[in-house]
């Protein structure tokens, strides 16, 4: 099979596509011809030697959307054919085996591109969300709020009824909008756009982009406890980190109904096929992104 690998930390210019044989499931796991796989910044930051991981060489990669082929011993909530979303380590390849916790029922009608965005980005967000309670009368700032995970953070946060500004590029601002999100450009003087915009100050803060947005909140004096980062800046400034963590079938089914019904808006910012894994990763690292980038397998 073909599967994505590194071997040694860097840009896009290390992932190379390499031929493996094919696993088979071990007891209680599945193998799942993939259909689509997510890229996520996660994926960067380890590849790039942020987060470091050993040995290499390594794979990539953590969410995906396929069709299970081979069924390991004592695995017996899925069947030959079904389809599914899964979760895992270094994923991004022709197959992948999964336990059945790490996997949840797609269903029919999701496109395999939008499914494969739900087990990370999509739950991340939801989860991020369901942390900080946001309620009517309350203000959330969201950051990078057109982005991968922004981008449905803003839309849960909006669903709760709170006043919702989110930080992003000019060229995706009529997007915020659109979803019910107050656009505010980042970079210099955020700080004092943010105090103008909402002089009763912000409450709560969704973090998916770092230092900028966690000194701008902690300079307009939101508490500590009241700003959740996915940046990886949470132990440099004693702030919230809650993400998702492996598969919470119960919440990623819920999603996936959600974007089949069109409660949740799901937006591709562009989809590469496996073949071109480092110019969707050249892609994502662009950033102004307004939604997610995935590969087609």
């Amino acid at each position: 099979m073909i599967t994505a690998r590194y071997a040694r930390y860097g840009g896009p210019e290390v992932v190379e596509l390499v031929e493996l044989p094919r696993p088979e499931p071990g007891p209680g796991e599945y193998l799942v011809e993939l259909r689509a796989a997510g890229l996520n910044p996660a994926d960067v930051k380890v590849r790039r030697g942020a987060t470091p991981v050993a040995p290499l060489p390594s794979g990539i990669g953590r969410e995906f959307a396929g069709v299970v082929v081979a069924v390991g011993e004592g695995a017996a909530r899925y069947r030959v054919g079904d389809e599914v979303i899964g979760t895992g380590e270094w994923v991004i390849g022709e197959y992948a085996t999964a336990p059945e916790e790490l996997l949840a029922a797609k269903p029919a009608e999701l496109p395999w591109t939008w499914a494969a965005s739900i087990p990370v980005a999509i739950q991340t967000a939801a989860v991020a969300v369901a942390s900080q309670d946001p309620r009517p009368g309350d203000t959330v700032l969201v950051s990078a709020a057109a982005g991968g995970v922004g981008f449905f953070a803003s839309q849960l946060a909006v669903r709760t009824g709170a006043r919702v500004i989110g930080t992003a590029s000019e060229r995706n601002h009529a997007l915020l909008r659109e979803l019910g999100v107050e656009p505010i450009v980042y970079g210099d003087g955020l700080e004092e756009r943010l105090r103008a915009l909402a002089p009763e100050g912000i409450d709560i803060v969704l973090d998916h982009q770092g230092r900028e947005t966690i000194e701008t909140a902690l300079a307009l004096g939101v508490a500590r406890d009241r700003i959740n980062t996915i940046s990886g800046y949470d132990g440099w400034y004693a702030v919230r980190y809650v993400g998702r963590k492996g598969m919470n079938r119960e919440l990623v089914e819920r999603l996936a109904s959600e974007l089949v019904d069109g409660t949740l808006r799901m937006r591709i910012e562009a989809e590469y096929p496996l073949a071109r894994i480092r110019d969707g990763y050249r892609h994502l690292e662009s950033g102004h992104l307004a939604g997610k980038v995935v590969l087609t397998i």
